[in-house]
């Protein structure tokens, strides 16, 4: 190993927990540590910094706190709302629509809600989006829920939402619409009450929060439970709340504003364009750049023809920069994603996923990119050595 400064660029898989978001959890640690359902004063105590929390989340999303319930993470806010809707529900609807590029957490909601008879219907994306008009055509009466996600995890695309719940409604304005936006909260601006949506799926350790907590928006009137216990979280998720995860996310969210979010997408729009301009000045026809038009900045996959990409990834890691082979809930195996979205096998063997966040630099780009063109010359001279032997 290298003795080098890191340079984190999976911030798509997870980021580094921010200080405001260390400082919140420490004191809902040592010092508001009570049970929040507890009614004396350390209960109370609890019950405000969750509140506060919730509060923040829902001026992010311009959504009411009531509307906002705090969950483990995105995966199970996904199955929340997903499963959670259908199943208490009588069968007289029976069809569920989502895409072949989703995230694994839904695809496996929607293989059980399958195997119960659901029929499911699934959308291919089409010139790198999933299309409004395709989506109108598949709804009919029978239609219970689709789901599609807002900023693809793999390839950046990003899907328009509104457009897409828009269709949805006006085939059957019973059909529930559910969105995860666990690569958009936070570095999209998404305003609810113009979104036509029902549920919203999102995670804090994308956005410098700690692991193991997440979020679910349910439009008012809409219910989605999953879990038997007490009455937390309104009855949506029930059991003991992870107050520390919680004022960490609330603190975070507490410092976004669309300033601050347009702010970010400019600069990492700018890490982005740089990174793609040294690629292709750089290494001309031995990379493939894999992104759509309609991209978002926060997310880059590219191909080294020729290199297979787990050990490309392993030899930059040397370095001490650290990238992604796809996404981190589907280790060693081929993206599933890249293949619906076409490419092909030769360039999703090769493909690296570079995800930036706003802590990152220009010196950082700079310096991935010579070491990037090291590494690739000194592979390419093995495999030269290796064919003459």
């Amino acid at each position: 190993m290298r003795t080098q400064k890191e340079i984190y660029f999976d911030n798509a898989a997870t980021t580094k927990i921010a200080d405001c978001a260390i400082n919140a959890a420490l004191n809902a640690m040592q010092k508001n540590f009570g049970n929040p359902s507890s009614l004396h004063k350390k209960g109370i105590e609890a019950k405000n910094i969750i509140e506060e929390a919730r509060q923040a989340v829902s001026d992010l999303l311009s959504c009411t706190p009531s509307e906002v319930y705090f969950t483990s993470g995105a995966s199970e806010s996904n199955t929340i709302a997903i499963l959670g809707a259908l199943l208490p529900k009588p069968r007289k609807a029976n069809k569920i629509i989502t895409s072949s590029i989703e995230h694994k957490s839904v695809l496996n909601c929607f293989k059980t809600a399958e195997s119960l008879g659901y029929v499911v219907q699934y959308i291919k994306p089409k010139n790198n989006q999933i299309s409004a008009e395709e989506l109108k055509d598949m709804v009919d009466s029978s239609t219970a829920l689709v789901s599609i996600m807002h900023v693809n995890n793999e390839t950046g695309s990003i899907n328009n939402i509104k457009e897409l719940a828009d269709a949805v409604k006006i085939k059957n304005k019973k059909t529930l619409f559910h969105c995860d936006a666990c690569q958009s909260m936070g570095k999209l601006s998404i305003f609810l009450p113009k979104l036509n949506i029902d549920m919203l799926s999102f995670s804090g350790h994308k956005l410098h929060a700690p692991k193991g907590i997440g979020g679910l928006y349910l439009k008012k009137g809409v219910k989605a439970c999953l879990v038997c216990g007490g009455t937390q979280e309104s009855g949506v998720r029930m059991g003991t709340e992870n107050v520390p995860g919680i004022a960490a996310f609330g603190a975070v969210c507490k410092k976004l504003n669309d300033k601050i979010i347009e702010e970010n997408l400019q600069k990492v729009n700018e890490l982005k364009n740089k990174l793609v301009d040294s690629l292709t000045t750089e290494f001309k026809d031995s990379v493939t750049i894999n992104l759509p038009s309609n991209a978002s900045p926060y997310i880059l996959n590219f191909s080294v023809l020729g290199l297979p990409a787990q050990v490309l990834q392993n030899c930059l890691q040397d370095y001490g920069i650290f990238v992604s082979t796809g996404s981190a809930c589907s280790k060693n195996a081929k993206s599933y994603m890249l293949k619906e979205f076409g490419f092909s096998n030769e360039i999703i063997n090769s493909a690296i996923r570079v995800s930036f966040c706003g802590e990152n630099t220009v010196e950082e780009v700079e310096r991935f990119v010579k070491v990037l063109k090291d590494v690739v010359f000194n592979l390419k001279e093995l495999n030269a050595r290796g064919d003459k032997n």
